[in-house]
């Protein structure tokens, strides 16, 4: 045990032991840790008597001079202790345990060196912030304070830089904090960063995460930043960085109960996103609690929004709406270029308390100020001497619901009402776009002075300006208009308001008149309505520019939505498909412009084919053609059938022509086919083989064409035409009307009856032959077939089939007429040119018969010959048939 107990002392020679040194911070933080105690306990029934009354917020806390003398003693008896500890230490070391002794000094002299420790529990973290020679902690695991308090940390105050690298981990503090006390260097810097962080709130020592607890001497001293944390909702406040300067990096999203800070100054870096909420009492997101003393780090009492950066504050409490979310003693609030600063409080969203504070929005920042409920003025200039100015190409909205003027140059401590200032102004100088908007259908935009008094200026520079009257619907057209506007500027109220502006009309404004005021100070562009192939008309609305809707910050976003032209605002020129162009087209109340064709017939627009316009609004022009696709909602012309009156049963193939590559479909009495559909060629020629089909007489067959355009989705399902589905557009059933066109019928034909010869004999070559000295009989060569057909259906009846010479069969003068003999079922038969009954029958079934198949045998023709007509030549004739329906008996 004596051993091991030397080599224990060995260690604190090379490194400071905690241990050692947290005893000795016990001892010499009695008296300090009183006075804390008693500062915290007063905080918190300050806070729980702000929650029941309507003090302001200075007196929830109250500033606290005393300062203890703890650091200085505790400096003293560290060294002392270490100093005495290192004699005895050199004495007693052990040779047995000297290869142990040098690994572990190798190992802490590198920590010692780099004055770093990383920690993976509360315990540890804790020791290195007591150490003062650790300057930097990295976690190393997420961790909870074990107890629901930890006086060791909340009462012990640290004077060295301290930086705490919390790489992605989650630390809760319960109900403790890290005190800073009066820095051992002339400026002390505290950095907490990649770090997720709660706490229980129970007053005193969870007022913050960090803080020097409101002792202004303390706080003067000390610089913080803070960069990537995420603060959950039992955290009360981030920092308590009164009189200092606090700058953030990177992501903050930052829930707090309170404040997320008190603050000197602030400065958000580049490229910061920052989300800052209250969810528990009705305070402001950052409070300049006192103003920050000349010396002091915040000195400046900025509130500095870097370049391109995007910062959401607001609250969740339902408590009240008092604050501002910047309130008391800053001076400047600075959003930077290309920057985004939305604002969503219950009450004022802008306040200026201290004279000579106030606002500048510089080129390509976007400000949304809004207040959804019925509460004060969103922008109160509740000082004298204050300002907000929207330099050019700045981008600056204001919106809410204000039994106040929306904004007020004049207004009181609240925000809430009007009384007597001077020197301030608001300036809109050539900003890219504006809009000041109250949705209090009987309040005002803008209020420059006291009843009466020439006070304060409100100038817009370079700018269109649209107004809305008091009453008028906010979000209709505007009720006047005026583009590029050189100059507006308004001096004092009421009877002694005085307006200059070199414009016609605008002359005559009064801000007593009007709820909206607004400068889109952009192109305007063409909303076009969707134009089908099937439309006279083509229709679009000029927008004039985009604005936040009504609701403003809504999960961490805006909603921007378009303002229209109004009436005679802003003219069109476009061009259609055919290429005719339709100039000075104006809008009309609802900003719309539109043509009609007037042919006859009318000239509908190309599918596939674009429509272009160029929108004018004063000197704003649209830089390029804004384009709409015209719709394909016309189906195919109804395709061509040939021989369409005269599909029979008996008919195997149909032929015709349609519009290329479209489908071909069939239906019999409208019912489908079950033949799938086929592709019409790039031709235009297509063929559909019904062999498969058992059709009769009087059935009814029509042919859909579909082209392969897909669904419309220009169109939502309601407007959608319903010849058209996910492969494109096909013929309707009868004849349909859609918006200005009508599309024909799917060609439709009939299946006829016949009874009808299907084919006859091309010919009958009985060939040549050697005179003989005997009568001959010759048997031909046929050349074709003989088919009887009936597809009369249930009008069957029995038929025959007649035959004779229409030209008698000889060569020259010497006839063979009676020469010719057909044999059937009837017996032998002499053709001659008498008509002669040689085939009959009778179907049972839709059907034809090749009677020429049966001319074999002794059946069929044969030509007999005597000797005596026997003679060299060519012999010739015609026969004629006819088939015949049978009378009925």
């Amino acid at each position: 045990m004596k051993r091991r107990r030397i080599f224990f002392l060995l260690l604190i020679i090379l490194l400071p032991n905690s241990n050692i040194f947290i005893a000795e911070a016990k001892e010499a933080s009695t008296s300090s840790s009183n006075m804390t105690d008693k500062i915290e306990q007063s905080n918190k029934q300050n806070i729980e008597a702000t929650t029941n009354t309507t003090s302001t917020e200075e007196n929830i806390q109250e500033s606290y001079n005393s300062e203890s003398k703890f650091e200085s003693e505790q400096t003293e008896k560290t060294k002392s202790m270490t100093e005495s500890s290192s004699a005895k230490d050199q004495e007693s070391e052990s040779s047995e345990t000297k290869d142990d002794v040098q690994k572990a000094m190798k190992t802490d002299a590198e920590l010692l060196a780099a004055n770093e420790a990383e920690v993976s529990n509360w315990t540890d973290f804790v020791n290195a912030i007591l150490n003062e020679d650790i300057t930097k902690i990295t976690l190393t695991a997420s961790f909870d304070n074990p107890n629901a308090s930890d006086v060791r940390l909340s009462t012990y105050a640290r004077k060295n830089d301290l930086e705490i690298d919390g790489q992605g981990y989650r630390v809760n503090f319960k109900d403790s904090s890290i005190y800073l006390a009066s820095p051992k260097n002339a400026i002390g810097y505290f950095q907490m960063h990649d770090i997720i962080l709660n706490q229980n709130y129970a007053g005193a020592y969870s007022e913050d995460i960090v803080g020097t607890r409101l002792i202004t001497a303390n706080g003067v001293k000390w610089k913080y930043r803070f960069g990537n944390i995420t603060t959950e909702s039992g955290v009360q406040r981030l920092a308590r960085a009164s009189h200092s300067e606090v700058r953030v990096y990177g992501n903050m999203n930052i829930n707090t109960r309170a404040e997320n800070f008190y603050l000197g100054s602030l400065i958000m870096e580049d490229g910061t996103i920052y989300k800052g909420n209250v969810n528990y009492y009705d305070f402001s997101v950052f409070w300049y609690n006192e103003a920050a003393n000349a010396g002091s780090t915040g000195a400046s009492r900025e509130f500095t929004i870097g370049k391109n950066c995007r910062v959401d504050v607001g609250q969740t409490q339902t408590s009240g709406r008092t604050y501002p979310a910047v309130y008391h003693h800053y001076l400047s609030l600075t959003v930077g270029e290309n920057s985004t600063y939305n604002v969503d409080m219950p009450g004022n969203a802008v306040r200026f308390d201290d004279a000579g504070a106030g606002m500048t929005i510089k080129k390509g920042a976007i400000v949304n100020l809004t207040s959804k409920q019925t509460s004060g003025s969103v922008v109160a200039f509740s000082n004298n001497n204050t300002y907000l100015n929207a330099e050019p190409g700045s981008y600056f909205y204001v919106i809410g619901t204000s039994n106040q003027p929306l904004i007020n140059i004049s207004a009181d401590g609240l925000g809430t009402g009007s009384v007597v200032r001077t020197g301030n102004s608001f300036i809109l100088n050539s900003p890219a776009q504006y809009d000041l908007r109250n949705l209090n259908n009987s309040q005002t935009a803008v209020n420059v002075a006291y009843i009466n008094y020439s006070a304060n200026t409100f100038a817009i520079s370079d700018s269109d300006i649209d107004l809305w009257k008091v009453g008028i619907p906010v979000l209709g057209p505007s009720s006047e208009t005026y583009a590029k506007v050189p100059n507006l500027n308004v001096v004092g109220s009421g009877t002694r308001e005085v307006v200059t502006t070199p414009v016609a009309g605008l002359d005559q404004f009064k801000q007593a008149n009007y709820r909206r005021i607004s400068g889109m100070n952009q192109n305007p562009k063409i909303e076009w309505t969707a134009v089908t192939d099937a439309d006279k008309t083509i229709k679009g609305r000029v927008i004039i520019g985009e604005v936040p809707d009504n609701n403003g910050l809504v999960a961490g976003e805006i909603k921007y939505i378009p303002v229209y032209a109004s009436e005679n605002q802003a003219k069109v020129t476009l061009t259609d498909t055919h290429g005719n162009v339709r100039a000075d087209l104006s809008t009309d109340a609802n900003g719309y412009v539109s043509y009609s064709d007037t042919n006859d017939p009318i000239q509908f627009q190309k599918a596939g084919e674009k429509i272009s316009g160029i929108a004018e609004r004063g000197p704003w022009i649209t830089p390029d053609p804004i384009e709409t696709t015209v719709i394909d909602a016309t189906p195919p012309e109804p395709a061509k059938v040939d021989h369409s009156d005269a599909i029979q049963s008996t008919t195997k193939k149909l032929t015709g022509t349609g519009e290329p590559n479209s489908i071909i479909t069939l239906t019999v009495n409208d019912q489908p086919s079950g033949i799938a559909g086929q592709l019409v060629g790039a031709d235009g020629k297509w063929e559909i083989d019904i062999s498969s089909l058992n059709l009769v007489k009087d059935d009814v067959l029509q042919f859909f064409l579909q082209d392969q355009s897909g669904l419309i989705t220009g169109l939502s399902e309601a407007e959608r035409p319903s010849t058209n589905n996910a492969i494109g557009n096909i013929n309707p059933k009868n004849d349909m009307t859609y918006r200005d066109a009508t599309f024909k019928a799917a060609t439709k034909a009939t299946v006829v009856g016949y009874l009808s010869l299907a084919s006859v004999p091309d010919g009958l070559e009985f060939g040549d032959n050697q005179v003989s000295n005997k009568t001959e009989n010759y048997r031909p060569t046929i050349s074709g077939e003989l088919v009887v057909s009936d597809t009369r259906g249930g009008a069957k009846k029995p038929w025959r089939l007649t035959l004779n010479q229409s030209e008698e069969l000889k060569n020259g003068t010497i006839s063979l007429g009676d020469a010719l003999y057909y044999t059937s079922q009837l017996g032998e038969k002499q053709i001659t040119t008498a008509t002669q009954i040689v085939e009959s029958g009778e179907f049972t079934a839709d059907g034809s018969k090749n009677i020429s198949a049966d001319w074999q045998g002794s059946n069929g023709f044969k030509l007999t010959v005597p000797v005596e007509k026997q003679r060299v030549g060519d012999y010739s004739g015609k026969l004629s048939w006819k088939l015949e329906d049978v009378p009925g008996n």
